[in-house]
């Protein structure tokens, strides 16, 4: 049972104060699951210089500490999006 104003997340199988927010392709996610999570890391890891500036690491050393971290598979992940999103971003220039 779910209290007075709250809701059952789908997303993250918890009960809260409908914290929603829309990704970047139009779906509606908790922002507690792990979609949105990504979406986050996404924007960020795109935010990264592509040649090193200290502090600051570049976007080839973070993808290589997620695969450290995450694996390959995780790594391909993280970078397929990215590219994805600077190639439709070039397309709306």
């Amino acid at each position: 049972m779910v209290a007075a104003g709250y809701e059952h997340c789908q997303h993250c199988d918890r009960p809260h104060w409908k914290p929603r927010t829309v990704l970047v392709d139009g779906v509606e996610v908790c922002t507690h699951s792990e979609a949105w999570r990504f979406e986050c890391e996404v924007r960020w890891a795109l935010k990264l210089p592509d040649k090193a500036r200290k502090p600051k690491v570049t976007k080839m050393q973070y993808l290589l500490s997620v695969e450290e971290r995450r694996g390959i598979e995780g790594k391909t992940k993280l970078r397929n999006e990215m590219l994805r999103r600077y190639k439709n971003a070039k397309t709306k220039e």
